[in-house]
């Protein structure tokens, strides 16, 4: 196995501080007993009491692979239980130290973060075998319309290529503007979509994610390799995670986490004009250029026990865009957040530089 580099996110998160207010990528999580309260029959409740604590089934259970496969389909495109498959990893890294050739299609704050497709097709060499996107991407909030993905899918196509989408912060959308549908639900078979009930649905700790795909063929083999790393879902996850993405409960849980995030959006809308729906930030020094974030979100933990994830040390990619002065703010919890502004304004007064 290749040395493989520390993941800067999750080092940045598991630091040994005492903060006051942290920052997470999800709305304020749910109890069990909250969660079941959004269905409309309360007797219902998202764990079985009779439920055995065995192996779960390898792929996770019928119930919750439908419930998913939902998610995924279109008016034009249904698919079922059998194009999905619970998993969990990181998205480009492992692919990168196992000896994979990966080129980073960057996003540029001059392009409003939108990505430009004539540098994709400049970038797709004889041995691209797939183009990986995050949409919403994260963490700048940019979402690709329909007729983009359409666009990439078409270049893909061209070149035989699979397409592979992050849609882990859908449908987390604060705009009326039309909302992209599913990558898999676009027609082309070589597609894949993943997600998981952590970010755009709140609950983190209920550990399911899952692959979409109509090609048997991708499926079989990320089935295979995953035989290598875990037996089975566990089966208090897939009781949990098929309860919160069912028919009856799913509405009332979006519904719940969009109203936070557009109280949370409305405050830093009064605290940052120019950036107001998005929790990705540009921290400036007096002078007006970018500050160094790392030593800023430093400072701030230290003194005032505020946590922020500093960009150019957690999103930065070499190749990409270094993200100087940009920091991810906590969006999943109002009360918290609007205590955190206030300290923070005073913090930002304090200094010229960072």
């Amino acid at each position: 196995m290749p040395e493989i580099q520390e993941f800067n996110i999750d080092k940045w998160s598991t630091q040994p501080i005492v903060e006051q207010y942290g920052v997470y990528s999800y709305v304020s999580a749910l109890s069990l007993n909250e969660l079941q309260q959004l269905a409309l029959n309360t007797n219902t409740a998202p764990l079985y009491q009779g439920l055995e604590l065995t192996y779960g089934t390898t792929l996770g259970s019928v119930c919750l692979r439908e419930q998913i496969a939902e998610l995924h389909s279109s008016p034009d495109v249904r698919l079922t239980a059998a194009d999905v498959y619970p998993t969990f990893g990181q998205l480009y890294l492992l692919p990168k130290y196992n000896g994979v050739d990966v080129g980073l299609w960057g996003l540029k704050e001059t392009d409003g973060w939108f990505p430009d497709l004539e540098e994709l097709a400049d970038m797709i060499k004889p041995n691209t075998k797939v183009i990986i996107i995050c949409n919403p991407n994260s963490p700048t909030g940019i979402v690709l319309p329909r007729d983009t993905m359409e666009q990439v899918l078409a270049l893909a196509q061209k070149h035989n290529i699979v397409v592979f989408t992050d849609e882990v912060h859908s449908p987390l959308f604060h705009t009326n503007e039309p909302r992209p549908p599913p990558l898999v639900s676009l027609g082309s078979l070589r597609t894949i979509s993943t997600a998981s009930v952590s970010k755009a649905h709140g609950l983190p700790g209920i550990r399911v994610g899952w692959v979409v795909s109509q090609d048997k063929e991708i499926l079989r083999r990320v089935i295979t390799l995953r035989d290598y790393t875990t037996i089975s879902v566990s089966l208090l996850d897939d009781s949990v995670a098929a309860f919160a993405l069912s028919r009856e409960v799913l509405p009332k849980l979006i519904e719940y986490n969009l109203r936070i995030y557009a109280e949370s959006i409305t405050l830093l809308d009064k605290f940052i004009e120019s950036n107001a729906k998005r929790s990705f930030v540009q921290i400036l020094n007096k002078d007006k250029s970018a500050s160094d974030n790392l030593i800023f979100s430093k400072k701030l933990v230290k003194e005032v026990s505020i946590t922020v994830k500093p960009g150019s040390y957690s999103f930065a990619k070499e190749g990409a865009n270094d993200l100087k002065g940009y920091v991810r703010i906590e969006l999943g919890s109002p009360r918290r957040l609007q205590e955190a502004l206030v300290v923070l304004e005073e913090f930002l007064h304090k200094y010229d530089v960072f």
